[in-house]
């Protein structure tokens, strides 16, 4: 009993060792600088996209409230935050 699992745990050890081996894929390092990261790929990058999605439209966002709040104060009759007549007084 005991040759046959010293067998099968030498199999088990020379599987796990062969399954470790073999050369890492060669990293596109252009495109891990215009990433801002280390390697061009990550387990993370479909969150990373989310994020980066976000950030785009969120200046679109911002742009849009902006105008919002300018048409607002011109219909209540203020003037808006960046006008210089408001300024001046």
């Amino acid at each position: 009993m005991n040759r046959i699992a010293g067998l099968a745990l030498s199999g088990l050890v020379l599987l796990g060792l062969a399954a470790c081996g073999g050369k890492p894929e060669p990293q596109d390092e252009a495109a891990a600088r215009e990433l801002g990261r280390d390697t061009d790929k990550t387990v993370f990058d479909d969150m990373i996209q989310t994020q980066d999605k976000a950030r785009a439209v969120e200046g679109v966002t911002f742009a849009q409230k902006a105008a919002m709040d300018a048409a607002i104060e011109r219909a209540e009759g203020g003037t808006s935050a960046g006008d210089p007549k408001e300024e001046q007084e």
